[in-house]
């Protein structure tokens, strides 16, 4: 099996925010505009992304977010309680990933916020270097 994707010469938003530090508000609405179109898309089809951070999005050469590594996504989610594993990266889990609970399409939006707050600030909100 091979997974073939179009080759993103821009990088990673990641990469751009760190050499950046912080993005300009105009900027950082498009690529929250452009993301939305994305989580929109895969909740219209009952999957949650659940790893939306700064190193999942690439950029292409016009500067266009597009989600990579899906290997975190759940499918067949039509509500908020129905996934139930514990995975993400420690400084983007949401409140009701960290409960255990159960999750579903709101740990997308919750990460939407997370990803706009990097963007405008250069870190996420709840960061520390004090483990």
């Amino acid at each position: 099996m091979y997974l073939i994707l179009e080759y993103c010469s821009s990088g990673d938003l990641g990469k751009y925010i760190a050499r950046k530090g912080k993005l300009e508000e105009n900027h950082a609405r498009i690529y929250i505009a452009e993301i939305i179109l994305a989580i929109q898309y895969l909740h219209r089809r009952e999957i949650i992304f659940r790893d939306l951070k700064p190193d999942n999005i690439v950029m292409d050469e016009d500067g266009h977010c597009k989600l990579t590594d899906f290997g975190l996504s759940k499918e067949g989610i039509d509500d908020n309680i129905s996934a139930n594993s514990f995975c993400g990266s420690l400084a983007y889990l949401a409140p009701e990933m960290l409960a255990r609970k159960g999750h579903g399409k709101s740990v997308d939006w919750y990460l939407l916020g997370v990803l706009f707050y990097e963007m405008l600030v250069g870190i996420p909100p709840y960061y520390s270097n004090n483990k």
